[in-house]
């Protein structure tokens, strides 16, 4: 996928404040867009998506959202991270007591999985922003990857810690590539299910935990 960013390459440069740095009621009105953004995101294909339309279902002027988002791909990293927030407590949820190493990855990344299929339109987003040259959205999709990783080998704490941290690799590999798959439609939901609880049983086998 080219490289692509939704601003002029001649565009000058925004300059945007740190988070911390907002007062209460600016940090407020942020997290009302980044809000807006993940409700387009769910709702509406990426390409679609216009900047001025998040602005309006926010209640601020588009020249206030563009105070706090260099780019539409800024804003939409960030509300990938806002999204994927959710996911720890869910993916906790997936453990029980006494399940076998296989059936907890497997329960893991299924879990993954069928949030992007309750939001197909996320994963949309997701390749586009991962695709951004916007070196902000690179920052912050680079955070939403590493929170992605932290959420999946936390709900695999059972693991000893080389076995988990193999089994995350590429466990996210055989995720990422079946969802982009599902997306182009070259492979059904109920193969990438099949894919992930095979790839789980051939990993996290008895001879290696």
């Amino acid at each position: 996928m080219p490289r692509h960013s939704t601003r002029r390459r001649d565009a000058p440069d925004r300059v945007v404040p740190e988070v911390a740095s907002l007062p209460a009621d600016q940090r407020e009105r942020r997290d009302r867009i980044v809000d807006a953004a993940v409700e387009m995101m769910i709702e509406v294909d990426y390409t679609d998506i216009q900047v001025k339309d998040i602005a309006r279902r926010a209640g601020v002027a588009l020249g206030t959202l563009y105070r706090y988002f260099g780019s539409k791909d800024h804003l939409m990293a960030e509300a990938l991270l806002a999204w994927s927030s959710r996911f720890p407590a869910d993916r906790a949820g997936t453990r029980a007591e006494g399940t076998d190493p296989a059936t907890q990855v497997a329960a893991v990344y299924l879990t993954a999985a069928k949030a992007f299929e309750r939001s197909p339109r996320v994963y949309g987003a997701l390749m586009q922003v991962q695709a951004s040259s916007d070196p902000r959205a690179a920052a912050r999709f680079a955070d939403f990857g590493h929170r992605q990783t932290a959420a999946f080998a936390g709900a695999l704490d059972t693991l000893d810690d080389d076995i988990r941290d193999d089994v995350v690799v590429v466990m996210d590999a055989v995720l990422s590539e079946g969802l982009r798959r599902c997306q182009s439609g070259a492979v059904t939901r109920a193969v990438l299910r099949e894919r992930i609880q095979r790839a789980a049983e051939l990993l996290v086998s008895p001879a290696r935990v």
